[in-house]
């Protein structure tokens, strides 16, 4: 039987430019599995996150589907990246096949922001059960959307990779990709407007003339722009889904890619849905996002099947309406009751007042797993300073305390 001590995770790499960040390839870490043709495997998910978060991967990104990762015994596997301060996307493929609908309408904002992850020279890693088919797709389609030549894609997965992309229907998927010429940041002034404001900032509908849509708001400042990107960056960490955001030419602008919402807020959530966006009640009132669900329960919608909360400008330093939170914001996350219990908040009350203390203690540990190291690289990263890191950290903390206190998650109602 084979472990993570006797075979320690191994990950190839290709690099996927000049400047750019690696990929990394590699089979399911903490996989247990008597069957596989190459022997049986019993290993350990910490041991390999341990070995993952050491090779400097930013972003995990797992194509095995979630039957398997029962199957393999990893369940838990995103809580386990996030645990160790990265970023999971989990975009399950058909093992020995290639992406469906459902994954290329999710690639058009995925794609995009791993493709903006590597231009900024941090690394990707990308696995599926044995990192080879799936994962070598993958890695190669990347590559060539970067600008690589698709045989120079191939030829240079499989070097890394010997025996990656296994299939002539994966082959063929890499022969067909083209080059993404997207725009580094986006620019309104070299783009048509084509619709108007959907929420409470001045914004509006782009197209860049290539069949790509965005969402840009004009916000108060810049200093509003840069918190609402942080807090974006900080609800990515954590794995909560928000919009794709990306760099605006304008400093005061926050633009994200246009995503078509299947359902368009709190009212129209299945019971299903709402208890799934009630997971993330915790990374709401780490960062003070009262307006979570929205003043019309507008700030949840349902994107490719995903409850993903729509705007995270409430969030940090500021409120929805732009004004200052100053002292509102402090060390206690008072927010972890008052989301659920605050009458003058009635759409947060409907989505999380009928929580019960398992349920919220859940919510809370989806923070409290969260490194200090990596809250503080985000934080740097959005040029804010080590005040706001420690208060991030003291507001964690503060959360960690009330999981002592059973009491304190079943706050009178």
């Amino acid at each position: 039987m084979r472990t993570s001590e006797t075979h320690p995770l191994q990950i190839a790499e290709v690099c996927a430019g000049p400047g750019f960040g690696r990929i990394g390839l590699t089979f399911c870490p903490g996989k247990h599995d008597r069957a596989a043709y190459s022997g049986a495997w019993a290993r350990d998910l910490t041991t390999d996150m341990v070995a993952i978060a050491a090779w400097g991967a930013r972003v995990v990104v797992t194509l095995v589907e979630p039957a398997e990762l029962i199957a393999l015994k990893v369940p838990d596997l995103g809580d386990a990246v996030h645990a160790h301060g990265m970023i999971w996307r989990h975009l399950p493929i058909a093992d020995y096949s290639i992406p469906d609908e459902a994954f290329e309408a999710r690639w058009a904002a995925e794609g995009r922001a791993l493709r903006d992850t590597l231009r900024a020279g941090q690394d990707i890693l990308v696995h599926c059960k044995g990192g080879l088919g799936r994962a070598g797709t993958i890695a190669a389609r990347l590559l060539v959307e970067l600008g690589i030549e698709p045989k120079a894609a191939i030829r240079a997965v499989r070097v890394a990779r010997p025996g990656a992309i296994e299939t002539p229907r994966q082959l063929a998927l890499v022969r067909e990709t083209v080059a993404v010429n997207e725009p580094a940041m986006v620019d309104t002034a070299k783009m048509t407007r084509i619709g108007g404001q959907l929420g409470t900032n001045p914004a509006g509908v782009w197209d860049d003339g290539a069949g790509r849509r965005y969402y840009v708001k004009e916000l108060e400042s810049p200093a509003h722009a840069r918190n609402e990107n942080l807090a974006a960056a900080l609800y990515r960490l954590a794995g909560a889904p928000v919009l794709t955001y990306l760099p605006a030419a304008q400093p005061e602008q926050v633009a994200t890619l246009f995503m078509p919402l299947e359902k368009t807020c709190l009212a129209q959530l299945s019971e299903a849905e709402r208890q799934a966006a009630q997971h993330w009640l915790g990374v709401h009132a780490w960062l003070a996002n009262w307006d979570a669900a929205g003043s019309l329960g507008d700030n949840q919608g349902l994107i490719h099947g995903v409850v993903t909360t729509l705007d995270v400008g409430g969030a940090l330093d500021f409120r929805a309406s732009g004004d200052p939170k100053g002292r509102d914001f402090g060390s206690e996350v008072g927010e972890i009751d008052r989301l659920r219990t605050d009458p003058d908040n009635s759409q947060a009350v409907k989505l999380f007042g009928d929580m019960d203390a398992a349920a919220v203690a859940a919510a809370i540990r989806v923070v409290t797993r969260l490194p200090d190291a990596a809250i503080a690289r985000v934080v740097a990263e959005y040029g804010r300073s080590e005040k706001l890191t420690a208060k991030l950290i003291a507001r964690k903390a503060d959360l960690a305390q009330r999981l002592t206190t059973p009491e304190a998650l079943a706050p009178d109602r």
